[in-house]
C-alpha cells in the first residue's frame, strides 16, 4: 500500500480514513508527509462481517432507504461542481444510464 503517494493526493489539511485494518502493518511514513500539507490519517472500524451482516438485514428490514441524489454517468463533472459549491443533497450517486 502506497499510504506516502496517498498522501500526497489528498487536498491541503484533507484527512485519509483507513477503513478497516490491513492484514499487515501499515508502511512507514515520514513526518513531511503529513507536515508539508497538513493532512491527518484517521481509522474507522466498520465491524466484523457479522454485524455488518445484521445492519443490512435491520436496514432490509426496516425499509431504510439512502439520502442520496442520482445523476446519469454522463452529468459526472456537473456533479463535481455540485458537489465543490456544497449544492448536492447529502451526497450524489453517478448512475449508468446503458446498464439499467
Amino acid at each position: 500500500m502506497p499510504l506516502n503517494d496517498y498522501l500526497q493526493l489528498l487536498r491541503p489539511k484533507g484527512t485519509f480514513v483507513q477503513v478497516g485494518a490491513p492484514e499487515d502493518k501499515l508502511p512507514d511514513l515520514t513526518a513531511f508527509a503529513f507536515i508539508a500539507r497538513g493532512v491527518k490519517l484517521a481509522g474507522s472500524m466498520i465491524g466484523p462481517p457479522g454485524q455488518i451482516e445484521e445492519m443490512l438485514k435491520f436496514a432490509a428490514d426496516k425499509k431504510l432507504q439512502p439520502w442520496i441524489e442520482k445523476m446519469p454517468m454522463e452529468k459526472a463533472n456537473e456533479a463535481i461542481v455540485r458537489m465543490d459549491q456544497g449544492k448536492a443533497r447529502y451526497r450524489i450517486s453517478l448512475v449508468n444510464e446503458h446498464l439499467k
